[in-house]
Protein backbone atom coordinates (compact mmCIF):
# COMPACT_ATOMS: atom_id res chain seq x y z
CA UNK A 1 0.00 0.00 0.00
CA UNK A 2 2.95 2.40 1.24
CA UNK A 3 4.93 1.92 -2.44
CA UNK A 4 1.56 2.60 -4.63
CA UNK A 5 1.13 5.98 -2.32
CA UNK A 6 4.46 6.60 -3.10
CA UNK A 7 4.14 6.20 -6.62
CA UNK A 8 1.01 8.19 -7.23
CA UNK A 9 3.09 10.94 -5.25
CA UNK A 10 5.67 10.81 -7.97
CA UNK A 11 2.90 11.01 -10.79
CA UNK A 12 1.36 13.72 -9.31
CA UNK A 13 4.08 15.95 -7.98
CA UNK A 14 7.15 14.82 -10.14
CA UNK A 15 5.94 16.73 -13.14
CA UNK A 16 4.98 19.58 -10.78
CA UNK A 17 8.59 19.72 -9.50
CA UNK A 18 10.19 19.09 -12.67
CA UNK A 19 8.28 22.18 -14.07
CA UNK A 20 9.19 24.86 -11.23
CA UNK A 21 12.55 23.69 -11.52
CA UNK A 22 12.14 24.70 -15.34
CA UNK A 23 10.65 27.74 -14.60
CA UNK A 24 13.41 28.60 -11.80
CA UNK A 25 16.40 27.85 -14.29
CA UNK A 26 14.83 29.76 -17.19
CA UNK A 27 14.29 32.73 -14.72
CA UNK A 28 18.10 32.84 -13.92
CA UNK A 29 18.59 32.84 -17.45
CA UNK A 30 15.88 35.73 -17.83
CA UNK A 31 17.98 37.99 -15.49
CA UNK A 32 17.33 38.12 -11.74
CA UNK A 33 19.49 39.55 -9.73
CA UNK A 34 20.48 40.23 -5.91
CA UNK A 35 19.44 43.41 -4.59
CA UNK A 36 18.74 44.37 -0.39
CA UNK A 37 18.95 40.59 0.10
CA UNK A 38 16.15 39.18 -2.33
CA UNK A 39 16.07 38.03 -5.69
CA UNK A 40 14.41 40.58 -8.22
CA UNK A 41 13.69 39.30 -11.52
CA UNK A 42 13.26 41.81 -14.14
CA UNK A 43 10.00 40.42 -15.98
CA UNK A 44 8.26 37.42 -15.69
CA UNK A 45 8.50 34.36 -18.32
CA UNK A 46 5.36 33.34 -20.12
CA UNK A 47 6.57 30.53 -21.56
CA UNK A 48 4.49 29.56 -25.22
CA UNK A 49 5.79 26.40 -27.10
CA UNK A 50 5.08 27.26 -30.37
CA UNK A 51 7.02 30.93 -29.53
CA UNK A 52 9.71 28.79 -27.74
CA UNK A 53 9.99 26.87 -31.32
CA UNK A 54 9.86 29.86 -33.36
CA UNK A 55 12.78 31.31 -31.04
CA UNK A 56 15.05 28.30 -31.69
CA UNK A 57 14.95 28.90 -35.62
CA UNK A 58 15.60 32.40 -35.08
CA UNK A 59 18.75 31.81 -32.82
CA UNK A 60 19.82 29.35 -35.48
CA UNK A 61 19.70 31.74 -37.79
CA UNK A 62 21.59 34.25 -36.27
CA UNK A 63 24.50 31.20 -35.68
CA UNK A 64 24.26 30.73 -39.40
CA UNK A 65 24.59 34.62 -40.03
CA UNK A 66 27.93 34.54 -37.73
CA UNK A 67 29.10 31.19 -39.60
CA UNK A 68 26.91 28.63 -41.59
CA UNK A 69 29.53 25.79 -42.14
CA UNK A 70 29.64 25.25 -38.17
CA UNK A 71 26.12 25.98 -37.61
CA UNK A 72 24.66 23.28 -40.34
CA UNK A 73 26.57 20.12 -40.21
CA UNK A 74 25.32 18.83 -43.57
CA UNK A 75 26.75 21.42 -45.45
CA UNK A 76 30.08 22.03 -47.09
CA UNK A 77 32.98 24.22 -46.72
CA UNK A 78 33.01 25.89 -50.12
CA UNK A 79 36.67 26.75 -51.82
CA UNK A 80 37.97 29.53 -52.89
CA UNK A 81 36.69 33.32 -52.50
CA UNK A 82 32.94 33.98 -53.06
CA UNK A 83 32.06 34.97 -56.19
CA UNK A 84 31.15 38.42 -55.12
CA UNK A 85 34.57 38.81 -53.20
CA UNK A 86 36.20 40.06 -56.57
CA UNK A 87 34.27 43.22 -56.74
CA UNK A 88 36.24 44.12 -53.89
CA UNK A 89 39.57 45.31 -53.05
CA UNK A 90 39.97 46.64 -49.36
CA UNK A 91 39.10 43.24 -47.46
CA UNK A 92 42.42 41.21 -47.65
CA UNK A 93 40.46 38.03 -46.16
CA UNK A 94 39.77 34.90 -48.49
CA UNK A 95 38.67 31.55 -48.32
CA UNK A 96 35.61 30.29 -45.95
CA UNK A 97 35.66 33.82 -44.12
CA UNK A 98 34.50 35.69 -47.73
CA UNK A 99 31.19 33.22 -47.53
CA UNK A 100 30.48 34.31 -44.11
CA UNK A 101 27.76 37.22 -43.66
CA UNK A 102 28.78 39.21 -40.84
CA UNK A 103 31.97 39.40 -43.50
CA UNK A 104 30.40 41.41 -46.06
CA UNK A 105 27.31 42.74 -43.49
CA UNK A 106 29.06 43.21 -40.22
CA UNK A 107 27.85 42.37 -36.68
CA UNK A 108 26.00 45.46 -36.57
CA UNK A 109 24.23 44.08 -39.66
CA UNK A 110 25.05 48.02 -41.44
CA UNK A 111 27.65 47.02 -44.02
CA UNK A 112 29.60 49.80 -44.56
CA UNK A 113 27.70 52.21 -43.14
CA UNK A 114 28.36 50.53 -39.57
CA UNK A 115 31.69 49.24 -37.62
CA UNK A 116 32.51 47.61 -41.01
CA UNK A 117 32.87 51.41 -42.65
CA UNK A 118 36.10 51.08 -42.17
CA UNK A 119 39.58 48.97 -40.93
CA UNK A 120 40.55 45.62 -42.52
CA UNK A 121 36.97 44.21 -43.04
CA UNK A 122 35.81 47.11 -44.93
CA UNK A 123 34.44 45.57 -48.12
CA UNK A 124 32.01 48.71 -49.04
CA UNK A 125 28.80 46.30 -49.26
CA UNK A 126 25.26 47.60 -47.95
CA UNK A 127 24.29 45.87 -44.66
CA UNK A 128 21.13 43.72 -43.93
CA UNK A 129 19.42 46.17 -41.40
CA UNK A 130 17.37 48.02 -44.01
CA UNK A 131 16.42 45.06 -46.12
CA UNK A 132 14.95 43.47 -42.41
CA UNK A 133 12.59 46.15 -41.98
CA UNK A 134 11.19 46.07 -45.53
CA UNK A 135 11.36 43.30 -47.00
CA UNK A 136 9.23 39.47 -45.97
CA UNK A 137 10.85 36.85 -44.96
CA UNK A 138 10.26 34.78 -48.32
CA UNK A 139 11.90 37.37 -49.91
CA UNK A 140 14.37 37.55 -48.04
CA UNK A 141 14.91 33.88 -48.75
CA UNK A 142 14.75 34.34 -52.10
CA UNK A 143 17.57 37.13 -51.56
CA UNK A 144 19.87 33.98 -50.10
CA UNK A 145 18.80 31.77 -53.24
CA UNK A 146 20.15 34.44 -55.81
CA UNK A 147 16.66 36.16 -56.41
CA UNK A 148 18.74 39.48 -56.51
CA UNK A 149 22.12 39.16 -57.54
CA UNK A 150 22.50 35.16 -59.12
CA UNK A 151 26.16 35.97 -57.75
CA UNK A 152 24.73 35.78 -54.01
CA UNK A 153 23.32 32.41 -53.75
CA UNK A 154 24.02 30.13 -51.24
CA UNK A 155 21.30 27.26 -52.09
CA UNK A 156 24.78 25.19 -53.76
CA UNK A 157 25.46 25.14 -50.05
CA UNK A 158 22.68 25.26 -47.51
CA UNK A 159 19.17 23.22 -47.19
CA UNK A 160 16.35 24.83 -47.54
CA UNK A 161 15.88 24.75 -43.63
CA UNK A 162 18.61 26.52 -43.26
CA UNK A 163 17.81 29.09 -45.74
CA UNK A 164 14.48 29.27 -44.14
CA UNK A 165 16.52 30.01 -40.38
CA UNK A 166 18.51 31.92 -41.84
CA UNK A 167 16.11 34.43 -43.41
CA UNK A 168 13.85 34.13 -40.52
CA UNK A 169 16.30 35.62 -37.95
CA UNK A 170 16.97 38.62 -40.70
CA UNK A 171 13.85 39.68 -40.32
CA UNK A 172 12.97 38.80 -36.85
CA UNK A 173 16.10 38.42 -35.41
CA UNK A 174 18.13 41.67 -36.02
CA UNK A 175 18.13 44.02 -33.56
CA UNK A 176 19.00 47.98 -33.44
CA UNK A 177 22.61 47.50 -32.15
CA UNK A 178 22.68 51.62 -31.73
CA UNK A 179 20.01 50.66 -28.64
CA UNK A 180 23.51 48.87 -26.84
CA UNK A 181 26.38 51.27 -28.68
CA UNK A 182 27.09 54.43 -30.60
CA UNK A 183 28.76 54.46 -34.13
CA UNK A 184 32.12 54.98 -32.11
CA UNK A 185 31.70 51.70 -29.77
CA UNK A 186 31.00 53.43 -26.72
CA UNK A 187 27.88 51.38 -25.28
CA UNK A 188 25.08 52.76 -23.40
CA UNK A 189 25.30 52.98 -19.71
CA UNK A 190 24.10 49.59 -17.69
CA UNK A 191 23.99 48.42 -13.50
CA UNK A 192 27.33 46.67 -13.38
CA UNK A 193 26.20 44.88 -10.42
CA UNK A 194 23.33 42.91 -12.39
CA UNK A 195 25.32 42.69 -15.06
CA UNK A 196 27.79 40.64 -12.68
CA UNK A 197 25.20 38.45 -11.30
CA UNK A 198 24.03 37.84 -15.04
CA UNK A 199 27.54 36.56 -15.92
CA UNK A 200 28.20 34.44 -12.73
CA UNK A 201 24.66 32.69 -12.70
CA UNK A 202 24.67 32.05 -16.51
CA UNK A 203 28.64 32.23 -18.05
CA UNK A 204 31.14 31.98 -15.22
CA UNK A 205 30.00 28.35 -13.43
CA UNK A 206 29.88 26.14 -17.30
CA UNK A 207 32.49 27.46 -19.39
CA UNK A 208 34.35 31.53 -19.00
CA UNK A 209 34.89 31.56 -15.24
CA UNK A 210 34.40 33.97 -12.95
CA UNK A 211 37.44 36.21 -14.71
CA UNK A 212 36.20 35.32 -17.79
CA UNK A 213 39.32 34.18 -18.91
CA UNK A 214 39.24 30.29 -19.00
CA UNK A 215 38.47 30.34 -22.85
CA UNK A 216 41.17 32.41 -25.18
CA UNK A 217 38.93 33.02 -28.25
CA UNK A 218 42.91 33.74 -29.34
CA UNK A 219 45.79 32.27 -28.82
CA UNK A 220 48.76 32.81 -26.35
CA UNK A 221 50.10 35.66 -27.76
CA UNK A 222 47.11 37.13 -29.00
CA UNK A 223 44.28 36.43 -26.26
CA UNK A 224 40.81 36.76 -26.71
CA UNK A 225 38.36 36.58 -23.55
CA UNK A 226 34.94 38.02 -23.03
CA UNK A 227 35.80 41.17 -21.56
CA UNK A 228 38.38 41.54 -24.88
CA UNK A 229 35.45 41.05 -27.27
CA UNK A 230 33.25 43.14 -24.81
CA UNK A 231 36.07 45.96 -25.10
CA UNK A 232 36.81 45.94 -28.80
CA UNK A 233 34.30 44.32 -30.62
CA UNK A 234 30.82 44.90 -28.98
CA UNK A 235 28.64 44.23 -31.72
CA UNK A 236 30.15 40.61 -32.07
CA UNK A 237 29.52 40.28 -28.48
CA UNK A 238 26.02 41.32 -28.39
CA UNK A 239 25.31 38.82 -31.71
CA UNK A 240 26.98 36.16 -29.45
CA UNK A 241 25.11 36.68 -26.43
CA UNK A 242 22.08 36.89 -28.36
CA UNK A 243 22.35 34.01 -30.87
CA UNK A 244 24.59 32.13 -29.23
CA UNK A 245 28.12 30.79 -30.33
CA UNK A 246 27.96 28.77 -33.51
CA UNK A 247 28.98 24.86 -32.61
CA UNK A 248 28.92 24.47 -28.88
CA UNK A 249 26.04 25.12 -26.24
CA UNK A 250 26.25 28.55 -25.17
CA UNK A 251 22.48 29.39 -24.41
CA UNK A 252 20.58 32.23 -26.35
CA UNK A 253 19.13 35.31 -25.01
CA UNK A 254 16.63 35.05 -27.96
CA UNK A 255 15.60 31.90 -26.81
CA UNK A 256 15.57 32.54 -23.21
CA UNK A 257 13.69 35.88 -23.48
CA UNK A 258 15.87 38.64 -22.63
CA UNK A 259 15.93 42.17 -22.91
CA UNK A 260 17.45 45.06 -23.95
CA UNK A 261 18.11 45.69 -20.07
CA UNK A 262 19.96 42.73 -19.50
CA UNK A 263 22.13 42.60 -22.51
CA UNK A 264 23.53 46.22 -21.92
CA UNK A 265 24.10 45.54 -18.39
CA UNK A 266 25.84 42.34 -19.08
CA UNK A 267 27.90 44.10 -21.62
CA UNK A 268 28.83 46.81 -18.89
CA UNK A 269 30.10 43.97 -16.85
CA UNK A 270 32.30 42.31 -18.88
CA UNK A 271 33.55 45.62 -20.34
CA UNK A 272 35.34 45.32 -16.64
CA UNK A 273 37.29 41.87 -16.57
CA UNK A 274 40.37 41.28 -18.02
CA UNK A 275 41.40 41.74 -21.50
CA UNK A 276 44.79 40.00 -21.95
CA UNK A 277 47.30 37.99 -19.73
CA UNK A 278 48.58 40.85 -18.02
CA UNK A 279 45.66 42.33 -16.76
CA UNK A 280 44.66 39.06 -15.60
CA UNK A 281 47.93 37.97 -13.77
CA UNK A 282 48.11 41.56 -12.31
CA UNK A 283 44.96 41.67 -11.31
CA UNK A 284 44.76 38.07 -9.90
CA UNK A 285 42.56 36.90 -12.27
CA UNK A 286 43.85 33.40 -14.01
CA UNK A 287 41.87 31.53 -12.11
CA UNK A 288 38.79 29.59 -13.56
CA UNK A 289 35.28 28.06 -12.91
CA UNK A 290 34.82 25.01 -11.03
CA UNK A 291 36.27 22.41 -12.72
CA UNK A 292 37.63 24.08 -15.91
CA UNK A 293 41.42 23.55 -17.71
CA UNK A 294 41.26 26.58 -19.67
CA UNK A 295 42.01 25.80 -23.59
CA UNK A 296 42.44 28.32 -26.23
CA UNK A 297 40.50 28.57 -29.37
CA UNK A 298 36.89 27.82 -30.85
CA UNK A 299 36.46 23.94 -29.77
CA UNK A 300 36.12 22.34 -33.24
CA UNK A 301 32.77 21.43 -33.06
CA UNK A 302 29.93 21.95 -35.60
CA UNK A 303 25.80 21.97 -34.64
CA UNK A 304 22.91 24.07 -33.60
CA UNK A 305 22.45 23.32 -29.55
CA UNK A 306 21.69 26.00 -27.11
CA UNK A 307 21.11 25.34 -23.75
CA UNK A 308 18.28 26.62 -21.65
CA UNK A 309 20.94 27.87 -18.70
Amino acid sequence: MKRIIVVITILIFGPLAAYSFAQIGHGMMRGGHMMGGGMHDYSPIQYDPQMYSEDMRISRGGQLYDNWWKTSVDAEKPKGDHPLWKTQKTNKRSGYSTYRCKECHGWDYRGKDGAYGKGSHYTGFKGVYGASQTMSVKKLAGALKGSTNRDHDFSGYLKDDDIADLALFLKKGITDTKKFVDTSGVPAIGDVNAGSYLFNTNCAHMCHGGPGTMINFGDSENPEFVGTVAKKNPWEFIHKVRAGQPGTRMPSSIINKWGDKEIVDLLSYTRTLPKDFDEASRTGHMMGGMGHQGFEGVPDTRGFGPMMR
